[in-house]
């Protein structure tokens, strides 16, 4: 008799530290990333980004004036630990002029760059709990693509402009980091067909941008090594092993602060009342001038 009472205040005990876990702000924001299958959703995102948008990056480096695609170059160097030098980028530029690419090729290289937007839109969607937008919507990934290109020759521009050391180094880390701030504020808010407020993503602008600077200065020094590494090791392939797990690594932190940032609008702190604009748990919503046709079916 007694020692089932041991069990049983032992397994009530249990429940309680569950109750306590499940309703903590770390429980809740493991909850809501197990939701959307981190893990898989990571892992998913690192391969298109590969197959998909990195060579749309290559292309518009190789493409954009001379001063614009070095500063690129010194971009993903300096943040990203990539990227070799301008002469191997103007090979490709040539290289791919000799080919025959045309503004055709280009178009086609933006179109399936989309693939990526839209995994990373279907993820920001499970990440909020919202329907698909519908039909009315899907310009929404090509938009954020161009924006995504844009972001990047401006990059380029802004290393080029600011090259340099002193006040200019100190110049181009703060118009680094409000580039990036500016994109992970714009990034879900276009993907999520404007139905969150401005105000509400911001937790997940801040936290998005802080942990991407912070893997872009650790890759600075880290990267480089196991590029040569992998490299000496396995020739060509190892390159993009090296590359394949770096981007595997970057979008687990922007996974990851995604869900920070719905935690964070959604608690009943201070913190979410302010990012919602009210107390009301819902108010983080926002009603887009165009009406949307959401799909019933629920989406991978």
């Amino acid at each position: 008799m007694q020692l089932a009472r041991v069990k049983v205040a032992a397994g009530e005990r249990l429940a309680r530290v569950r109750e306590r876990w499940a309703e903590s702000f770390p429980g809740r924001c493991v909850t809501r990333a197990l939701d959307i299958h981190i893990t898989d959703r990571m892992m998913a995102l690192a391969a298109q980004a590969f197959l998909a948008l990195m060579p749309l990056v290559l292309v518009v480096a190789a493409e954009a004036p001379e001063g614009i695609s070095n500063g690129m170059i010194d971009a993903m160097r300096t943040r990203l630990g990539l990227g070799g030098t301008a002469q191997e980028v103007r090979g490709i530029s040539g290289s791919e002029s000799d080919s025959g690419v045309t503004a055709v090729g280009f178009l086609i290289v933006l179109l399936s760059a989309t693939s990526f937007s839209r995994a990373l839109q279907r993820v920001y969607e499970r990440c909020w709990r919202l329907t698909p937008g519908g039909l009315r919507s899907a310009w929404r990934p090509l938009a954020w693509i161009v924006s995504l290109v844009v972001y990047f020759v401006l990059l380029g521009l802004t290393f080029k402009v600011t090259h340099g050391s002193g006040p200019l180094n100190v110049l181009r880390v703060a118009l680094a980091a409000a580039g990036a701030l500016a994109m992970w504020w714009w990034t879900p808010f276009v993907l999520l067909s404007g139905r969150v407020h401005w105000r509400a993503l911001v937790p997940t602008a801040l936290t998005t941008a802080a942990v991407t600077l912070t893997l872009g200065l650790a890759s600075s020094r880290y990267v480089p090594h196991a590029l040569s590494t992998n490299e000496s090791r396995y020739g060509t392939i190892g390159v993009a092993f090296a590359i394949e797990s770096w981007l595997v690594a970057l979008f687990a932190l922007v996974l990851a602060a995604g869900v920070v940032g719905v935690i964070l609008v959604e608690s009943s702190g201070r913190l979410g009342a302010w990012a919602r604009g009210a107390d009301d748990p819902d108010a983080w919503r926002r009603t887009p001038r165009l009406k949307f046709v959401p799909e019933d079916s629920a989406h991978e």
